[in-house]
């Protein structure tokens, strides 16, 4: 059989390759003359034949400058046996003419590894050196537009907190005169118009808050703490702030925290409060009738953080399924004619769902029209360190039977689940009228009721008709029960309770501390026999206020505030609530009023803009001279996160937003006087 024909030699493939690479490449001898170059050389050369080169050497072709520094590398490459590479060097090829090019030399090598010449290859990099040179220039004028509209984000930022401050300074008298003139006597219509007051104002506010929030998320400036707090205390107050929106709407306020939620967690509390405000502010909104529950719970856990579960749910109107995603965007709500029927600008859960995905979570809804909606927002937190330490509540109260009678199950499963976990031994009953009945078969059965919690709106009959029939029966043993009120009415009604016989009240929903507390109070093993007074009633209605009352007109306040209509609110709300209280006009009489008699003062609230000397100096030269244990609470106009952070750095105890309401006043002094987080 005859061989094939030979097909290509070594040698022609590898000048086809050379020839049809775009890179300009060349071989020479030790000596620095040309054994081989390819077509891209060759027309670099000027020369139409790749061959014509062979035996010259650089200096034939290149001015003697440029020639001598190819052959100073070539020298360089042969006695080092070391590449040598250039990148973006400018070269003359052809007469004039410049180019870019990036270059690799190195040594050639024969069999036995000797050095016997140098290879070149040369890369023509114009077009790369011209598109760097673009996006250089991009890059350069995207900062450009980067910074300016950095600058105009806080340039807005700096006008917005300064509008804030302006404007919430006499939305402070406005709001605070209104709720304290909802405390005197006035007519019905009167009345009326100071709510409609207030709501307005409140409403002002939170357009306020939201166009702030909006600017910081919008230019990318909203941060967050990361501290020790109490869940279940955060939660609670959202419901108390919001069961006053409600009216006198017939809507129950449920609270859950599920038994897995540790005392503290490590986050940013006025982060979480804010969401969960907005979601119950919008159940209260857009509910009727019927219940607003807010659930917590661990829906997560890692070796060191969880991740907590919120749920707010409503038995409210409801929303289509088409718009559960729309709500959530900006200046969306789920209908336009809710703007005008309920009000609301539409940010505040697009402003939820940015806080949310800024701490790892999320935020969504369910909901059907007509029967209610359940938002949920997830949020990952920090496990804390810090221990939550409590009185021992569960040994007085174990074992204690106790007669929950509600119309709405859920809050019997809620109140029913705190009292089992405390020990005690719940029994339900949703009908009011049964409940002397249920009262007689355990005292005959001898297994006797220790209390009876009433709801005070129930249909058929009443928690004031329950707790009068049993102070009014035949049998001493009876009308003898401890009773409490449990009620999710906002009205004033303390004489009526007392009245109806009851021997304490707490309102919906309650913290489960409050509760076993007054509990305790009421029929603990430790309670005193001189607390209640029976049949007929109590002398003294045993309130969750009245815990603490005594206390109160032992405290002594010094404020330091220059406005006067800041000064005389202050002086209504704090001596109104039994506080005592100094007023000065300046950080520099407050340093010298206190220093002269530290021991008179139990707290110092300041403000941060006063002639003479600010907060900040004042609270600095106290804390210069060793005054680091009394509490001082910044009252200031400065609303942004980072006017709290600055304050907390500057030595404060603690940050006050104007307006500044009653019941946040009175809460910062429970928190740093007696110390009840």
């Amino acid at each position: 059989m005859k061989a094939e024909k030979a097909g290509p030699t070594d040698r022609n493939l590898l000048n086809a390759l050379l020839d049809h690479l775009p890179e300009r490449i060349c071989f020479k001898d030790r000596n620095g003359r040309i054994l081989r170059i390819n077509a891209a050389q060759a027309r670099a050369f000027g020369l139409g034949d790749p061959d014509a080169a062979i035996g010259k050497s650089d200096f034939d072709f290149l001015p003697e400058a440029k020639a001598r520094a190819a052959a100073a590398r070539d020298e360089e490459i042969v006695q080092t046996g070391r590449p040598i590479v250039s990148r973006e060097d400018r070269e003359a090829v052809i007469g004039d003419r410049e180019a870019w090019v990036s270059a690799t030399r190195g040594p050639v090598r024969d069999d036995r590894g000797d050095i016997v010449g140098t290879f070149g290859l040369v890369r023509d990099v114009a077009a790369e050196k011209k598109t760097a040179g673009e996006l250089a220039l991009a890059r350069e004028a995207l900062q450009k537009a980067v910074d300016e509209a950095g600058a105009a984000g806080r340039e807005k930022g700096m006008f917005l907190a300064r509008m804030s401050h302006e404007i919430r300074t006499p939305m402070n008298s406005v709001i605070g005169f209104s709720d304290m003139l909802l405390d005197t006597e006035m007519t019905e219509e009167q009345v009326e118009f100071v709510r409609n007051i207030v709501k307005s104002g409140e409403a002002l506010l939170s357009l306020i808050n939201e166009i702030l929030d909006f600017s910081k998320i919008e230019s990318g400036q909203m941060t967050f703490q990361n501290i020790d707090f109490d869940m279940e205390i955060t939660a609670f107050d959202v419901c108390s702030i919001t069961q006053p929106r409600l009216g006198n709407k017939p809507v129950e306020i449920l609270c859950r925290v599920g038994d897995h939620v540790p005392g503290f967690i490590r986050s940013d509390p006025t982060r979480i409060r804010q969401v969960l405000l907005n979601l119950m502010s919008n159940a209260a909104k857009f509910t009727e009738a019927g219940e607003i529950e807010l659930s917590v719970d661990v829906e997560e856990e890692t070796d060191d953080r969880l991740k907590i579960h919120c749920k707010v749910r409503d038995t409210g109107i409801g929303i289509p399924s088409d718009k559960l995603t729309a709500i959530f965007e900006l200046f969306q709500q789920a209908d336009g004619s809710v703007t005008r029927k309920f009000g609301g600008t539409g940010l505040g859960l697009a402003i939820c769902k940015e806080i949310a995905r800024m701490m790892n979570g999320t935020i969504w809804a369910e909901s059907e029209l007509g029967k209610g909606s359940t938002f949920h927002f997830t949020a990952w937190a920090d496990k804390s360190e810090k221990i939550l330490v409590r009185q021992p509540l569960v040994k007085a109260l174990a074992g204690k039977k106790a007669l929950l009678v509600d119309d709405n199950e859920s809050n019997l499963i809620v109140l029913s689940h705190v009292l089992s976990v405390a020990g005690m031994r719940p029994v339900q009953l949703q009908d009011s009228p049964e409940s002397l009945a249920v009262i007689r078969r355990a005292l005959h059965d001898g297994d006797p009721f220790d209390i009876v919690i009433l709801d005070i709106q129930m249909p058929g009959m009443s928690g004031y008709e329950v707790a009068r029939r049993i102070r009014e029966d035949a049998d001493p043993r009876i009308a003898a029960t401890t009773i409490m009120a449990f009620s999710s009415s906002i009205a004033r009604r303390i004489k009526l309770y007392k009245e109806s016989g009851f021997d304490g009240f707490l309102p919906k929903p309650i913290q489960r501390h409050k509760l076993l507390t007054m509990l305790k109070r009421l029929i603990g093993d430790s309670a005193g026999a001189g607390e209640t007074v029976k049949p007929g009633g109590p002398e003294v209605l045993l309130t969750q206020h009245a815990l603490a009352e005594e206390a109160k007109h032992s405290v002594r306040i010094l404020l330091a505030e220059d406005n006067p209509m800041n000064q005389k609110l202050a002086r209504f709300m704090l001596t109104k609530a039994g506080y005592q209280l100094d007023v000065v006009d300046n950080g520099r009489i407050a340093v010298e009023k206190f220093a002269a008699e530290p021991e008179r003062y139990d707290l110092i609230f300041m403000d941060l803009h006063m002639p003479e000397m600010d907060g900040f100096e004042a609270t600095s030269v106290l804390r210069n001279r060793g005054f680091v244990d009394i509490p001082i609470i910044a009252m200031t106009a400065d609303a942004l996160k980072e006017d709290r952070d600055l304050c907390l750095e500057r030595g404060m105890s603690d940050y006050m937003a104007k307006p500044i309401r009653r019941e946040e006043v009175y809460a910062m002094v429970k928190k740093w006087v007696f110390r009840e987080n």
